[in-house]
């Protein structure tokens, strides 16, 4: 501990005191560091005698002594002085000795309060022989007269003690700061005064002790500045009263009475603790709550703080409100302080960890893998262990994240025995299915080991809800590699059912199950391959991957034909892709050609690629044909066999295209196209009137194909067919543009395929040569004017 500087001021004969001179001044410092300060003692710390006395010339006896304290800035100074009289070098009066010492560093005072120093052994009443005089240090005898137990004997032998302590030390915290009132004592024996002053300041923090200057005696309180002043009756006026308006709470100990102080709650705390417990316990306890940091503000009036605090002195056990501050402070709290009372303090809380919540045996849980639970850590593991299954029980949330060993030494084999028996307790007594997991998974944030057959039975409801709720996860929990077996063995009874049950387990589980697909059991791989068809983004690249896996195989082959599309038709392009792939002698089953067959039997408008696959797979014997389909397709060979003759024009064009009209509308619309391109080079006007009375559909299609091929090739049978169309009497949708095209082709083509149409219509009546004459000729000046425009082309 620093010890502190000294100053003795007094009246002073020639050469007796620093200045050299007769008078008052200081005698003596205990070194010249302590000058620094001397304007801050003389100013506020000096005795006082009343200059009445002195004019009665009272005996010194009769004049009490004085005890001051200051802080400014980092200078703290307490004084104790006395009257001695007469002057040194004189007869008048107004002699008197301050002996004060001087410090920058608060630990000087070491737990003591600065009142508590008033009476002490160091004090001089006399000066020194010489102008140096010593430095104090204290020593354990220093504040013997007035430690805590004195004190709060001192206030319970006191009229009305307890109340007046408790308006002392309320109106003590807040005592001379800018707009509160002072304190200021009224009476005339100083030690009750100071009594008083020592029960006040211990209640309070140190520093705020420290800094709470106060003057025993002043002759006017209006003329010192300190906070706490005393003054003797007869010169305390009007400030003395208890009711003043003065800015002064006084203590009028000769009357007992006292200013009203409504009482600060934390000061009623202190005051209670110091007069009920062992006082000198309660200082230490407020000493810890001031310095703990655990509160951002005033550790003094906080009430986690308080409770820290006597939790370290007292072992007064923490109200849960506040354990998880002390708690956490047990890991964060400043190292001097853990260092002396965190032991203490973590003992309270792992005496009885089963009576703190969760989320305090967690931190407490932290604090023992700190090393600061010796002996009890494994003790609050076991009542986390039990917290936190009794919340996973329930449906509680599950920290997921591993606890770390305990030190070497605490956690022993009986203990992990402890911890199964806890967790295997808890699955096997009728847990409800959703909350198995949740205690799996407690079990392996603790590293419990669970055997699979103490808990094989009470597994068996938990696997049946995990097939109905997919989003479970146990990979990596105890017991997972039993529990996933079971899940498979159950979910391939149910897909056994087949029909919905099989579609309901493959549309939960497939995504998990298609990458070991291959390891299942039939029915389960049937309805995890269907699944993954009928609901997977990468369709295709499943359909493909399974059929080139078994297209060596031709039973394989067909077995997965079928369940790839167990669930769902396949498309046209997959059904392509079974033709190629298939092996010979795979037979998929029937029902995956069924929704082609029936589109191509039965649909509005089957596609010629849908008939070519059917085709395709009936010589690859991969489809069994129907009658119906076999009468189908070989209409359809009928069909392509004429339009192809219709290419090959000769006398019989108009018995094939009669036989073109018998075949069935679907068809004829199905490959109208070709059938288009192939009629708008065929002149066989009274065999096409027939045909598109029976095949209406090719109409529209027809006259587009004509009016293309008029505007694209100068042949004459596409004019023939536009210009019977056109002038047949039968309304064309279209003719406008046809009738355009047809201008453009007379206006454009060679002399010669006009010629092969005039011989064409020369062959047909009177009315169709006449009308096709006139309409040559009115396209006949375009003609000349393109060939002035155009000397070079073909005529």
């Amino acid at each position: 501990m620093t010890g502190f500087e000294a100053l003795i001021y007094t009246d002073c004969r020639p050469g007796q005191g620093l200045r050299g001179s007769a008078g008052l001044q200081f005698q003596a410092r205990s070194s010249d560091a302590v000058a620094a300060a001397e304007n801050l003692v003389k100013d506020n710390l000096l005795y006082e005698p009343p200059s009445r006395w002195m004019a009665e010339r009272r005996p010194a006896a009769q004049y009490p002594p004085s005890f001051a304290h200051l802080r400014s800035g980092d200078t703290l100074a307490t004084a104790a002085g006395v009257y001695l009289g007469r002057e040194a070098n004189g007869t008048r009066e107004g002699n008197q000795l301050t002996h004060a010492i001087v410090t920058n560093d608060p630990a000087s005072y070491g737990s003591l309060r600065p009142a508590q120093l008033f009476g002490a052994p160091f004090w001089s009443a006399r000066p020194t022989p010489t102008t140096q005089c010593d430095p104090v240090r204290l020593d354990d005898d220093a504040g013997a007269a007035h430690t805590p137990t004195h004190a709060r004997d001192f206030v319970q032998g006191q009229p009305d003690g307890p109340a007046t302590l408790l308006s002392l030390v309320s109106a003590l915290v807040e005592a001379g700061r800018p707009g509160k009132p002072r304190v200021l004592f009224v009476g005339d024996d100083v030690t009750v005064i100071m009594n008083w002053l020592v029960a006040g300041t211990l209640l309070v923090p140190r520093e705020r002790a420290l800094e709470l200057g106060f003057k025993i005696y002043s002759t006017d309180p209006a003329r010192s500045a300190m906070p706490i002043v005393a003054v003797l009756p007869e010169f305390a006026g009007p400030a003395g009263r208890i009711d003043n308006q003065l800015g002064y709470v006084v203590f009028d100990l000769h009357r007992h009475q006292h200013t009203p102080v409504v009482p600060h709650p934390a000061a009623r705390r202190w005051v209670d603790l110091f007069l009920t417990e062992d006082p000198r316990d309660v200082v230490d306890a407020l000493t810890v709550a001031t310095e703990s940091e655990l509160a951002a503000g005033d550790g003094w009036a906080d009430e986690a703080a308080i409770a820290l605090g006597l939790a370290a002195i007292l072992h007064h056990r923490p109200d849960p409100r506040h354990a998880r501050a002390i708690v956490g402070w047990l890991r964060t709290g400043p190292e001097r302080m853990r260092g002396a009372y965190g032991a203490d303090v973590a003992e309270l809380f792992a005496e009885t960890p089963e009576r703190w919540p969760e989320e305090i045996l967690v931190l407490l849980d932290e604090v023992g893998c700190d090393g600061l639970l010796p002996g009890k850590a494994a003790d609050v593991r076991l009542a986390l262990i039990i917290s936190e299954v009794a919340a996973a029980r329930t449906g509680g949330a599950v920290n997921g994240r591993s606890l770390p060993p305990l030190p070497p030494g605490e956690w022993h084999p009986d203990h992990d025995e402890q911890a199964r028996q806890i967790v295997t307790e808890a699955l096997t007594c009728e847990v409800p299915p959703r909350h198995f997991e949740t205690l799996l998974r407690v079990a392996n944030r603790f590293g419990v080991g669970v055997r699979w057959e103490d808990v094989r039975t009470a597994a068996e409801p938990f696997v049946a809800y995990w097939a109905d709720h997919p989003d479970l996860r146990v990979r990596g929990l105890p017991c997972a590699a039993e529990l996933e077996k079971r899940l498979i063995a159950v979910l391939g009874e149910r897909a056994q059912r087949g029909g919905t049950a099989r579609a309901v387990v493959g549309d939960g589980w497939w995504e998990r199950l298609l990458p070991v697909v291959d390891r299942l059991e039939l029915p389960l791989a049937e309805a995890v391959l269907g699944a993954a068809v009928r609901h997977g983004d990468a369709r295709a690249a499943t359909v493909e991957r399974h059929l080139r896996a078994a297209r060596d195989e031709p039973e394989r082959f067909g077995w997965a034909v079928g369940a790839l599309w167990g669930q769902s038709p396949p498309t046209l392009a997959e059904l392509e892709l079974v033709c190629d792939l298939a092996p010979a002698g795979a037979r998929p089953p029937t029902r995956v050609f069924r929704g082609l067959v029936h589109h191509v039997l039965n649909g509005e408008r089957p596609t010629p690629r849908e008939l070519d696959l059917c085709r395709q797979l009936i010589d690859r014997k991969l489809l069994a044909p129907t009658q119906r389909l076999r009468d189908e397709l070989a209409d359809d060979d009928e069909l392509l066999r004429l339009i192809g003759e219709l290419g090959h024009p000769d006398d019989d064009i108009g018995r094939r295209l009669r036989r073109l009209s018998a075949c069935p509308p679907r068809l004829v619309a199905m490959r109208r196209a070709e059938v288009v391109t192939a009629l708008a080079r065929v002149v066989a006007f009274r065999s096409l009137d027939s045909l598109l009375e029976r095949h209406p559909a090719l109409r529209e299609p027809l006259v587009a194909r004509l009016a293309h091929t008029l505007v694209t090739e100068d042949v004459a049978p596409p004019a023939i067919v536009s210009f019977y169309l056109l002038n047949s009497g039968v309304a064309v949708r279209g003719a406008e543009m046809l009738d355009q095209a047809l201008g453009n082709w007379l206006t454009r083509v060679p002399a010669d395929q006009i010629a092969v149409a005039d011989a064409a219509f020369a062959r047909a009546s009177q009315s169709w040569r006449t009308a096709w004459r006139d309409t040559v000729a009115r396209y006949a000046a375009r003609r000349r004017l393109r060939r002035l425009g155009h000397p070079f082309r073909r005529r």
